[in-house]
Parts: C-alpha cells; sequence; structure tokens
C-alpha cells in the first residue's frame, strides 16, 4: 500500500535515522507520509511508537491506518502510545495543561516533559522507538515562539542522540512561511523530505512532489546529485509515487 513511498523516501528499513525532518509547503498536505510511517512502524514485531497529535487527533489516523490496511487499536498502549493533544483541549478546554499549565510550563517544555516520560516508561522494553510529531506549525498557533518551537526540537535531537535506535520524525506545514525554522529544524537531523506543489499547477495523476535529500554531518545538505525527486498520488486506500519521466509532468 504505502511501501513505494517509504522506499523513495529511505524510510523503510527497521532502523532509521535519528532525526528525519518532513517540510510541507502550503497549499499541500504531507499527512499521507505521518500515516504511511506510523503504519510500517506498527507492523515491525516489538518496535515502540509514540505518536503525538497536533494538527489532527487520534481517530483520524485510526481512519487513515484502516484504509492503509491497518488497524491502529491493535497496538495501543500495547507498542503504540498516544499524547493527543488535540482531543486534550477539545474535552478539557481552557483548563487543560496545554493550557494553562498548572505548573508554569510552556506548552513546548511540557510537551517534552510528557515524551521523556513515555520514552522511559517505554523504550527499555522495544527493540526500537519512533515518536512522530505531526505538525510542530500547529504549536505556533498555540502560542508558542520561534524560540520555544526550536528548543523544543533540540530537545527531542538530543533524546534520538541519547538512545540508540530511537528516531525522531517532525513534520512543519507551510514550511514556505516559517522557512527560517522549517530550516533549522531540518538541519538538526539526517534526512529531510520537502512536500511541495507542481510547477504546472494542478495534475490529475499527481498531487505533488517529494524532494528527499541527506544533512551532512555540518549541518548542510548533499549534493545534487544525492537528491531524490518523486511524483506522489494519493488515492483512498493506496500512494504512488512515479519518476516525473513516468507522467510526463513538468515539476
Amino acid at each position: 500500500m504505502a511501501t513505494s513511498v517509504l522506499l523513495a523516501c529511505g524510510l523503510n528499513d527497521q532502523k532509521l535515522p535519528g532525526f528525519v525532518h518532513i517540510s510541507e509547503e502550503s497549499n499541500v498536505d504531507g499527512s499521507f507520509l505521518i500515516s504511511c510511517i506510523l503504519g510500517q512502524r506498527l507492523r515491525i514485531s516489538n518496535a515502540g511508537t509514540l505518536l503525538v497529535c497536533l494538527q489532527h487527533h487520534y481517530q483520524h489516523y485510526f481512519n487513515a491506518g484502516m484504509r492503509l490496511g491497518y488497524n491502529t487499536n491493535i497496538f495501543q498502549g500495547k507498542t503504540l502510545n498516544v499524547i493527543d493533544v488535540l482531543s486534550d483541549m477539545a474535552s478539557e478546554g481552557l483548563s487543560c495543561k496545554w493550557l494553562r499549565n498548572p505548573d508554569g510550563l510552556t506548552l513546548t517544555e511540557q510537551l517534552v516533559e510528557d515524551i521523556r516520560a513515555q520514552v522511559e516508561s517505554n523504550y527499555a522494553n522495544r527493540n526500537s522507538y519512533t515518536i512522530l510529531i505531526d505538525n510542530l506549525s500547529i504549536l505556533f498557533n498555540l502560542g508558542a515562539s520561534k524560540l520555544q518551537v526550536q528548543q523544543f526540537c533540540q530537545d527531542l535531537a538530543s533524546l534520538a542522540k541519547e538512545r540508540d535506535n530511537l528516531t525522531v520524525i517532525t513534520k512543519l506545514s507551510n514550511s514556505d512561511i516559517y522557512q527560517p525554522t522549517d530550516n533549522n529544524v531540518a538541519k538538526l537531523g539526517q534526512v529531510r523530505i520537502q512536500v511541495v506543489r507542481l510547477k504546472s499547477g494542478v495534475f490529475r495523476e499527481v498531487d505533488g512532489k517529494l524532494l528527499i535529500e541527506r544533512v551532512l554531518d555540518e549541518g548542510s545538505y548533499a549534493c545534487e546529485e544525492a537528491r531524490k525527486e518523486v511524483l506522489y498520488k494519493v488515492n483512498d486506500r493506496n500512494v504512488k509515487v512515479f519518476t516525473p519521466g513516468e507522467v510526463g509532468v513538468k515539476v
């Protein structure tokens, strides 16, 4: 179902890079990547996953998973744990800890604390552990500053360096609007995936383009020859990738 897109992105192996960042341009939707990665991690024996829901609540990922051929409910509370910020705010309103913290922590500090608590409880029992943050830009909407979001990502990158076989995957929508933050976060990791619009506009056979590039140790990007470009199409029960030549579209 989603194997081709994960292979194209280099994310189909049991062992993933320590930090992966997904940059999502305005007017494109890269949420399918989070659902594809989630399904792949859940299928690996004894691999732990923590899903941090900022853009979509847990039910969205359950529905997306069922369309892609996996049931998150089977894994929840076992190899899958969820921090559902969106549902907490909907059910508790202004009294929830994400909006009014009794300990005086900022939103991003509370997130780091909860993520670390989940890792401490579950990491040792798993062969590998993956933390998925579905949309960093929602933190801006909830009042976090650019500095706080950057520090949040630096804390997550440090967490990945502290432990073997722990991977952090972040996504930032409207990356062209938050470009400095997007670039700074991307340079914390080893892989950057950009989800971008087609230059030719709307095309029936293709939804957009993925630009996959490796980040070198010194924070610069790999040479042009090492970058990969693929086109993608999201259907109701599938995600397909193509090379530009296969569909004859200007990218």
